[in-house]
């Protein structure tokens, strides 16, 4: 089966110079081993800017891959201003919302057709996620920072009348500490006016796919091993994920996900890489990506049908 591949592509940008505007600028190669995307990313205190494209990738006939790329774009977040940008370099075009986000409202959520409410099937958990964190005791300098060597492993265990298939995966990875570069730059891009978790208390990360109002699992954590709250600067993760298809049978998927920084560097940054650039105009939307004219070329499969839809939603 053929499949269509996304992706973000690296939008270079020199890293500028400036007095008394210290930061931190960093280059992220992150997604399948065949297929690595790019981004750059600028930090300072209370602001960060993030520079990308959006492409897709089709399979062709003979086994070769067509990339398609969106524009060019930057997302810039001022804590200062209490606002967020998304800018389309090509066509000189930007928008700009209240940073950070309000939640939904209750009308917001019942246009958008999200649940008002999280409907288990269960009171009992249906769904056992065992996370087990092991330092491999091995250290090693990047980009002259020690950083160490942490595996975690996480299972995802059906339990009596769960709906969600198993899954189970492994991430390999070299952490630093997310603060040790600059006390007050979080390499986590967590920024001053983000929401806080409050002192002493650990959240689980739980991801489902949007059921409309049909139950879900109720899930159940068990920790083993001080979680890593560090920042990887190298990590593999490989998963193996079951899914049911409509015919009731049992299929396994295998995938392996890399996440590399390639750059990493600390000093001064030009202020206006957080500056709305003369002559960009605000709109109400920006094109993200690719036109779909661009994959109207030739005949799609179903997939590649689902990877358009997919871009079309995230306009």
């Amino acid at each position: 089966m053929n499949l269509s591949s996304a992706w973000l592509i690296l939008l270079g940008i020199p890293f500028v110079q400036a007095a008394n505007n210290p930061g931190i600028g960093m280059t992220i190669e992150r997604g399948q081993p065949d297929r690595l995307g790019q981004e750059t990313i600028y930090l300072q205190a209370d602001r960060k800017r993030m520079e990308f494209r959006n492409g897709f990738g089709r399979r062709l006939a003979d086994g070769s891959e067509q990339p398609i790329y969106g524009p060019h774009l930057a997302a810039i977040t001022r804590c200062d201003l209490g606002l967020s940008f998304e800018l389309n370099l090509d066509t000189h075009e930007y928008t700009a919302t209240p940073y950070p986000p309000k939640p939904f409202t209750k009308s917001e959520m019942e246009a958008r057709g999200m649940p008002l409410k999280v409907n288990y099937v269960s009171d009992k958990p249906t769904l056992r996620i065992e996370i087990t964190t092991t330092d491999a005791g091995e250290r090693k300098e990047i980009f002259g920072y020690t950083a160490r060597h942490v595996i975690t492993g996480r299972k995802q265990i059906p339990l009596e009348g769960a709906v969600s298939d198993p899954q189970e995966s492994v991430t390999d990875a070299w952490y630093i500490d997310a603060n040790s570069i600059d006390p007050d730059i979080d390499l986590h891009q967590r920024l001053p006016c983000d929401q806080k978790w409050p002192e002493g208390k650990r959240g689980h990360a739980y991801s489902l796919v949007n059921s409309g109002n049909r139950p879900i699992d109720r899930p159940e954590f068990v920790t083993v091993g001080e979680a890593e709250a560090g920042f990887a600067l190298q990590s593999t993760m490989t998963s193996k994920n079951t899914y049911a298809w409509p015919d009731g049978t049992k299929k396994q998927s295998d995938s392996k996900f890399e996440v590399r920084v390639t750059q990493l560097d600390k000093g001064p940054l030009d202020p206006m890489l957080f500056e709305i650039p003369p002559g960009f105009k605000l709109v109400d939307h920006i094109e993200r990506n690719p036109p779909a004219s661009a994959f109207a070329s030739q005949p799609m499969n179903f997939w590649q049908r689902v990877r358009v839809e997919v871009a079309r939603l995230f306009r």
